[in-house]
């Protein structure tokens, strides 16, 4: 054996050039668009529903106070025109004009009396008391 130390043998020339991959400019990635836009969107559409039908639900309310309000003050009505129609008819009962006519001085007729529109005359036991009359 020899004294030199072993190395490995050069290679001469080209030969040690090694293959390498073509380096070509890579752009950087595009940024990742943020979550926080969508999210703040989905929020407010989130917010915008449940304001508006707390709107809704509120305008509901007031009109069904509204109705019963108008719904009670039809029943009052209701009773009061009732009650003025129930008075009406007890006033005008035939008694009731009778006393009424008395209070006042007046009398009974004694009969049916008829005016005869084309003569102008009057028939009957009324036309004694005008004065004019067939018999």
């Amino acid at each position: 054996m020899s004294a030199m130390p072993l190395r490995a043998p050069r290679p001469s020339g080209n030969a040690g050039l090694r293959w390498r991959p073509r380096l070509r400019l890579v752009r950087a990635p595009a940024p990742a668009r943020s979550r926080l836009l969508f999210l703040l969107l989905c929020v407010g559409i989130l917010g915008g529903a449940m304001l508006g039908a707390l709107a809704l639900n509120t305008a509901m309310a007031t009109t069904a106070y509204v109705l019963r309000e108008r719904q009670v003050e039809l029943a009052r009505l209701t009773e009061s025109e009732q009650q003025l129609t129930a008075t009406v008819e007890q006033l005008s009962s035939p008694a009731q004009l009778a006393n009424q006519a008395q209070r006042l001085g007046m009398v009974p007729a004694e009969g049916l009396s008829y005016i005869d529109l084309e003569t102008g005359t009057i028939s009957g036991p009324a036309a004694a008391l005008v004065g004019e009359g067939d018999g």
